[in-house]
């Protein structure tokens, strides 16, 4: 007997072959999203240590500014005669922008070139040649050679390049191949003799890092400890995999959100499971009571829904790892224009035991509710047919929803972006955590939004279709428990799309007013990937383009993206110098305590300004001392203003005096450079005249009028939150099974209705409609409970913004609602295709004598 009744599960499978399709797919789609996202974040960290680990193969310790800075001569001179070091390898690094034919730049990741300047009789760096020679000196270069073969580079091709000093035309001499044969996508990797590099950077002096080698290998830790300490506190010394691990953090906080925004979509899939064995149960009641009539126990009962569920789990978490895999080329896509490199896609066992794992745990968690509730079905109500699990939700469960609803939606937000904890490890986990707790409640609360917004629609549907309306709101009225529990799952998927479209919109206005309000500059001259791109040049571009005719002001401005002094939140900050003399003439961003005035002349002495955010997190205000330490020294700066708004985004930014810069962090390079017509010009006209000179002698840059800065930080932020909304819109598609599941087992339920109504006249289309109508009920309060709720937590979590990004104000994203609403009409009548069709395909007579 047992043996006969565990099989029930699985004949139990055959016999509801759509039911088990569309649970299945929702498992398929959870899990594969789950894998994809976990091979992406494997994927991003296994590129970094292929590289480091093929690029310093034989290195111990590596040395360079923690600022990213140049380390000057004397770095490299203690280095040397550190006991325990056996030999140093100094570099010069720099990225170049590789040109077409015609001079154009070769836009994208692709156009890029990493090039470090090397020492040919000592390069460092682990590689071997493939083909050609090692470069020896002027304008030679060898070149990677599964990089160089993508793009049909060979011995001998001349490549034309744009440098920090224009333009350069570099001869290959020869091809090497990283040990271990690691290529790094689509960035090229290249060498060039140290003293071109120089040449081209425009920098005499200096090192980017070097590349030490103990006497024995045994002491590594002893000598990074000397080294440490006698270099300073601005100058990193680590090992290769120290470094590896330095950026697997950096990348940290960007993975959880990753594996939150994944955890949505099988947290929606959880609902489609519920909802498909509630409904099992409701369609075996006399089965299963009659099975308990027979000798069944309740455990008995129970083991075979769970039996069942686990056999779709299995086989939906194995086809999900399939999917998953095709997922990941896509994401790994969209990251590397976020302009992080990546390499192939790297699968992993663990990976694979962890989303199969989570995907059963899914459906265990799904399916053990209605498996129990099953077990407790007495035997003679359910033989009977009078077991009712229709039932409303209760008050008790509103106010649990709400209980852990509001902490989350006012608490979440100032994790995730609350200038304290924003982008440590700690925020990350309480901001997933407070917010999938969120979820929780609003999945608990938000029946008491849909049940009474499908009342509310079922009024004009009863009055515009008398019969096929008045049937489809009697349905979706009649098991209201279901009929919530089916809209929530969609409410979730559809309330994370707004409150992403929400905050980008409300973000972006805020940096565009801010823009208009601080920007007294006409241009704004940068590398054409953006400052992502991590291109820079040097000051002849800026006096060249001081001397075109209609320009009045021409001022630079150095970038370094590093960790600040005194902050605490793990994640590294921005870190702008701009020249206190000319800066006022291109920028007016208001300064809280001071003047505009007076704030600059306290940078020309030294000073800093620090934004709201970056206050707020370590104490620090106007008078405060900030201990800056870099390869050249360490000095004390006073904070002499608080900045009342950061265009750069961030919320840790510190501004500071080029002449800082290069004296504390040893960066001489610029990023961009602020350009002010004169006076009654003609700005078009000169704009013309800049990019006139930029194509002739610069072509990896450009030069942006406010209005295209503007668009290329709306292009930015965009594509960040195209990238969360493609994971959201899993969940999505999962809800809308979880629709079409329902309107399935209503058709099931409602046989013998149909088969009377059929009898008694009623046309196929009737029927048609009537799936249709139920579909549209369920998925516009679905969709209009979604875009409340999830207005509703933007609104809160923009208002504790204010440390974040000062001045930012909620903005209404008008495009993200009309195309929800449109969605859900469209989404409502998809769901009913299958439903509908089955339902209009019903015998009249075998419907009235279904049992």
């Amino acid at each position: 007997m047992l043996r006969s009744f565990d099989g029930l599960a699985l004949r139990q499978m055959r016999t509801r072959r759509l039911r088990v399709l569309l649970t299945g797919f929702g498992i398929v789609l959870g899990v594969g999203m789950v894998f994809g996202v976990l091979l992406v974040t494997g994927t991003i960290r296994q590129t970094f240590d292929d590289l480091i680990n093929s690029a310093w193969g034989d290195i111990d310790l590596v040395v360079q500014s923690k600022s990213y800075g140049a380390l000057p001569e004397r770095t490299l001179v203690a280095v040397r005669r550190a006991d325990g070091v056996s030999q140093v390898s100094p570099s010069l690094n720099q990225a170049l922008q590789r040109l077409r034919p015609d001079g154009r730049p070769v836009k994208g990741p692709s156009g890029r070139m990493n090039v470090a300047g090397l020492d040919p009789a000592d390069p460092g760096y682990s590689f071997t040649l493939t083909s050609g020679r090692m470069m020896r000196s002027g304008a030679e270069v060898v070149v990677e050679d599964a990089w160089a073969a993508k793009r049909g580079i060979h011995v001998g091709q001349v490549l034309p390049v744009g440098a920090a000093t224009g333009r350069a035309r570099l001869r290959v001499v020869g091809i090497f191949r990283f040990h271990g044969g690691f290529s790094f996508g689509e960035q090229g990797f290249a060498a060039i003799p140290l003293a071109t590099a120089r040449r081209l950077a425009g920098q005499p002096a200096g090192y980017s890092q070097l590349l030490v080698r103990a006497s024995d290998r045994g002491q590594v830790k002893p000598l990074q400890r000397r080294l440490r300490a006698q270099l300073g506190a601005g100058v990193n010394v680590d090992t290769p995999q120290g470094y590896s691990d330095q950026i697997a953090k950096q990348f940290q906080g960007f993975n959880v959100v990753l594996y939150f925004f994944s955890g949505i979509a099988l947290f929606v899939g959880c609902f489609l499971i519920l909802n498909s064995f509630n409904m099992t149960v409701l369609q075996r009641m006399r089965e299963l009571g009659m099975l308990r009539t027979l000798g069944a126990t309740r455990a008995m009962v129970t083991r075979s829904v769970l039996a069942e569920a686990l056999s779709i789990g299995v086989i939906g978490s194995l086809l999900g790892l399939g999917l998953g895999l095709g997922l990941s080329a896509g994401l790994l896509s969209v990251v590397a224009s976020l302009g992080v490199p990546t390499g192939s896609v790297h699968v992993s066992l663990g990976a694979a035991l962890i989303a199969v794992a989570v995907g059963l745990g899914a459906t265990t968690v799904g399916a053990l509710y209605p498996a129990r509730r099953a077990g407790r079905i007495a035997p003679i109500r359910a033989v009977l047919g009078t077991a009712q699990l229709r039932r409303a939700p209760s008050w008790r469960r509103a106010l649990l929803g709400l209980a852990v609803f509001l902490p989350g939606v006012w608490l979440s937000g100032r994790f995730w972006f609350g200038s304290g904890s924003a982008g440590s490890t700690l925020g990350v986990v309480a901001g997933v955590s407070l917010t999938m707790a969120m979820f929780v409640g609003m999945v608990l609360a938000a029946p008491y939004i849909i049940l009474p917004v499908v009342r509310a629609l079922a009024v004009p549907v009863r009055r515009l279709l008398p019969t096929g309306g008045r049937l489809a709101a009697n349905a979706a009225l009649a098991n209201p428990g279901r009929t919530a529990a089916t809209a929530v799952a969609l409410t979730v998927g559809l309330s994370v799309i707004v409150v992403n479209a929400a905050m980008s919109t409300s973000f972006l206005d805020t940096i565009d007013r801010q823009i208009n309000a601080a920007y007294a500059r006409d241009f704004t001259v940068q590398d054409q990937g953006g400052l992502q791109g991590g291109v820079t040049f040097g000051p002849a571009v800026t006096r060249r383009i001081a001397r075109v005719p209609g320009v009045a002001v021409a001022t630079p401005v150095r970038m370094v993206v590093t960790q600040l002094p005194q902050s605490h939140s793990g994640q590294p900050g921005l870190v702008m110098a701009v020249d206190p003399a000319r800066w006022g003439a291109v920028d007016r961003t208001p300064v809280r305590g001071v003047s505009r005035a007076a704030a600059l002349a306290g940078l020309a002495r030294g000073g800093i300004l620090v934004t709201p955010g970056y206050a707020s997190s370590t104490g620090l205000r106007v008078g405060s001392l900030v201990k800056l330490s870099g390869p050249g020294g360490v000095r004390r700066a006073p904070v002499v203003g608080v900045l009342d708004a950061t265009v750069s985004g961030l919320s840790d930014t510190m501004e500071l005096s080029l002449a800082t810069m290069r004296d504390v962090y040893g960066i001489t390079a610029n990023m961009q450079v602020a350009v002010k017509a004169a006076p009654g010009a003609d700005v078009p006209a000169v704009g013309r005249r800049i990019d006139a000179l930029l194509a002739r002698s610069y072509p990896q840059l450009e030069s942006l009028s406010t209005a295209a800065v503007k668009d290329q930080i709306d292009k930015q932020v965009n594509t960040q939150f195209t990238l969360f909304n493609a994971i959201v819109a899993i969940a999505v598609i999962v809800s809308l099974l979880g629709v079409i599941n329902t309107l399935a087992m209503s058709v099931l339920e409602r046989t013998r209705e149909i088969g009377v109504l059929r009898a008694l006249g009623a046309s196929r289309w009737l029927v048609r409609r009537t799936m249709l109508d139920e579909s549209l009920l369920i998925t516009i309060a679905g969709a209009f409970s979604g875009i409340v709720l999830g207005l509703l937590i933007a609104y809160v979590w923009v208002s504790g913004l204010g440390t974040f990004l000062p001045g930012i104000a909620f903005s209404f994203p008008v495009g993200t609602v009309v195309a929800i609403a449109v969605a859900a009409v469209a989404l409502g009548a998809v769901a009913a295709i299958l439903p509908a069709r089955r339902a209009a395909r019903l015998d009249p007579m075998k419907a009235i004598s279904y049992e």
